[in-house]
């Protein structure tokens, strides 16, 4: 019988594989409905996202054993001996032996005619996974350095090559081996709904430790693997999942109540609900999106909070004209991705090396507009989710030295907890949050004024 947690990731892994399918979506699908224990949800969890952020050298790993190059065997193929290779070299907690056996009912069950083939690689596997530096050194020995360390640190070899272009390798190469490592879980306590102490009491009385985060001030870091979305006090709307970098950028607008915002991608809407606390719900906060289903997850999460100041509206940022000008505006522009791999580890291989232009140039299109429609004095800030200079400190440098926008950078170094010890200013238009350093995803932010 295959263990309910192999079984659960197969089936979110397989649909990633072969439909394309978003790995947190398809694996919220897999543990859906009754039937699946916290330990069962743990496991297929951490093989699910383990197996994918380690595909690259999984492949590389497997390839000597596996007469067709891995590209070709089938899907459910290449699935099943990730998964088993994954489990044999990386949790240690797993007998060997139980995830060779469950693969092989797997294959059984999804591909019969490759069982064999499965046994057979998976048993030879195991004889030599303590040993998978040893192997994976000698897999790409005599390799170029770039190519090297995308199989090194599974991350595809462009992403790499761009990366340690802008950055430098010591630099790139310490965030991408804490990317391959699972993201730590951070809450946002709402303001609106008691303080960050009694929230941490909320979640502590439903079973959940939690503990002061260090870099924002309404921030929670929780221990474990734990579905906060079960827990009351996330339904009641006490805490949002957020990581700690993202709630950096909504204070950098300096929100007050009475003020009129927009957030020009506001989806799914948790930098626009820290607005909204931070102004104490008092104002107006205009909350635009491309998608039906886009606005509808900000206004669920809106309510779910309490909020009456967040207005969800459909429409391209690039085309918001508002009757009034505004006196601040978000534009949490739409990027590679690249700061969040450890979340979101497919981005790694849905993204294109022609994607980054293309987003560059929307990101400018987007902060132009944003400059346009906030008043004289006020602020606009820009933040993305990516590590790559050409959709971040060029993007902003771009429109600020255009004379016919009319505002200048300035220096977030004040509004930036005192343990981040930045100043910005000269030596970058904004602030780049590393997920080694800060133990955050990867985020830039900064702050334009309007002339």
């Amino acid at each position: 019988m295959i263990a309910e947690g192999r079984r659960r990731a197969y089936q979110a892994l397989i649909r990633v594989e072969r439909d394309g399918a978003f790995l947190n979506a398809a694996l919220q699908e897999a543990l859906a409905g009754a039937g699946v224990d916290e330990r069962d949800r743990a496991l297929a969890t951490e093989i699910a996202y383990g197996t994918l952020r380690r595909q690259i050298t999984l492949d590389r790993l497997l390839s000597p054993l596996v007469r067709r190059p891995m590209s070709k065997l089938d899907p459910e193929v290449r699935v099943i001996l990730r998964m088993g290779a994954y489990q044999m070299t990386w949790l240690n907690r797993v007998p060997a032996y139980a995830a060779a056996n469950d693969a092989v009912e797997l294959a059984k069950r999804h591909r019969p005619q490759a069982a064999a083939l499965v046994n057979a690689v998976l048993r030879r596997y195991a004889e030599r996974a303590q040993d998978w530096e040893d192997l994976l050194n000698k897999a790409v020995a005599g390799a170029k350095d770039v190519e090297r360390w995308s199989v090194m640190y599974s991350v595809p070899a462009w992403i790499v090559e761009r990366l340690v272009a802008d950055h430098g390798a010591d630099r790139v190469l310490a965030a991408l081996a804490s990317m391959n490592e699972p993201a730590p879980m951070s809450l946002r306590a709402n303001r609106l709904r008691g303080s960050r102490e009694e929230a941490i009491a909320r979640l502590g009385a439903e079973g959940a430790v939690a503990r002061p985060a260090a870099l924002a001030e309404d921030g929670l870091r929780v221990q474990g693997q734990v579905d906060v979305t079960r827990l009351q006090a996330y339904r009641d709307g006490h805490v949002t999942i957020q990581d700690e970098g993202a709630m950096l950028v909504a204070p950098l607008l300096r929100p007050e109540p009475g003020m009129r915002v927009v957030d020009l991608c506001a989806a799914p809407g948790g930098k626009t609900t820290h607005v909204a606390e931070l102004m104490g719900d008092r104002g107006e906060i205009d909350a635009y999106d491309v998608t039906v289903a886009k606005v509808r997850a900000i206004r669920q999460q809106a309510e779910r909070l309490g909020l009456q100041s967040v207005h969800p509206r459909l429409g391209d940022g690039r085309q918001v004209t508002p009757e009034g000008l505004y006196d601040a505006a978000l534009v949490d522009a739409p990027c590679t991705g690249l700061g969040v791999m450890r979340r979101r580890p497919d981005l790694r291989y849905r993204r294109r090396p022609e994607d980054v232009a293309q987003l560059a140039q929307l990101q400018r299109a987007l902060l132009r507009r944003a400059c346009a429609i906030v008043r004289s004095g006020g602020c606009v800030v820009y933040s993305t989710c990516t590590l790559l200079k050409e959709e971040n400190e060029s993007v902003v440098r771009d429109v600020a030295s255009d004379p016919s926008v009319g505002v200048r950078i300035e220096d977030i170094g004040g509004d930036l907890a005192p343990t981040l010890a930045v100043s910005v200013g000269e030596r970058s238009p904004g602030f780049l949050l590393w997920p080694d350093w800060h133990e955050t995803d990867g985020f830039f932010m900064a702050r334009l004024r309007r002339i």
